[in-house]
Formats: structure tokens, C-alpha cells, sequence
């Protein structure tokens, strides 16, 4: 299980794990989707990049995103529509605002 999934599961963890760098651990996760589909412009694709060579939490995030993405990839044939898409990022990224404004108990 990763940090971010024991986070998740109500594990304490530290927010950013490995402090260190220019891109906190919540940016690198929230931007993980698009790196992975490489849809990261060059600077942005740089930082993240950057970040998973030091930060073994968010390199297996990645690492799990990977592996999802690959596993729709063999057992979904079709495509999604692009509107669904978008409404899943649009819900993923209402979700995440929510959990960050929730105060922590």
C-alpha cells in the first residue's frame, strides 16, 4: 500500500513526505494523471519528474497510476466519450477540494 493510499485508509502520514524540492508531494499527486498520459507541458513534466526521483511516496503513486492505467488500457477496448472524461476529472477534482478543506481531526 502506498503513503498516499494509508493516508486514504486514516493512517497518519505526513502531507509532504519528503519535503524537499520545488513541488510539494499534494501538487505532484494532483498532477499525476496528466503526467502519465504525458500531457504535462515540458517545465511541468520537468518538476514532476524531478519530484518522483526524490520522493519514493509519490514515485509509487505514480507507479500504481501506471499500473491502472495500463490495466483499463487491456480490458477497455472502446473509448469513452471526452465528456465523461471530463465529468470524472471535474468530480475527482471536487472531491479533493473537499477532503482538503475538511479540518483534520
Amino acid at each position: 500500500m502506498s503513503t498516499f493510499e494509508d493516508e486514504r485508509a486514516g493512517a497518519p502520514t505526513p502531507v509532504d513526505p519528503c519535503g524537499s524540492g520545488d513541488m510539494r508531494c499534494s501538487e505532484a499527486v494532483e498532477r499525476l494523471w496528466e503526467y502519465v498520459d504525458a500531457e504535462l507541458g515540458t517545465l511541468d513534466r520537468d518538476r514532476v519528474a524531478a519530484h518522483l526521483a526524490e520522493c519514493t511516496p509519490c514515485l509509487e503513486e505514480e507507479q500504481v497510476e501506471v499500473v491502472m492505467k495500463e490495466l483499463v488500457r487491456r480490458c477497455c477496448q472502446e473509448e469513452a466519450p471526452v465528456t465523461l472524461r471530463v465529468r470524472i476529472h471535474e468530480q475527482i477534482s471536487v472531491l479533493r477540494l473537499r477532503a482538503a478543506a475538511e479540518p483534520d481531526a
